[in-house]
């Protein structure tokens, strides 16, 4: 809930969740919002989760009004965003 990647279902993923929290840091200071994004948008090349979308938000996002999806994509980033270590 915190980002941390310590949710719920972290124990049942291949591979353990990135820190939300720390994606500025890892990118020199700098939050990557247009990665983060385009990730939303179109999944990663990561097999964390055994494809290449995202849990729910992949396939939730594509079956809105395409203005609709890209609100939520907006929201989300910038919510993200939010939760970066100072």
């Amino acid at each position: 809930m915190k980002g941390k990647g310590d949710g719920p279902a972290a124990e049942i993923l291949k591979a353990p969740p990135v820190d939300l929290t720390t994606m500025a840091k890892r990118n020199g200071g700098k939050y990557p919002d247009s990665k983060f994004a385009a990730i939303l948008r179109f999944g990663t090349e990561s097999h964390a989760h055994g494809t290449t979308d995202m849990p729910l938000w992949g396939p939730l996002f594509r079956s809105q009004n395409k203005d609709i999806a890209e609100l939520r994509v907006y929201n989300l980033t910038k919510y993200v965003e939010t939760l970066q270590e100072k």
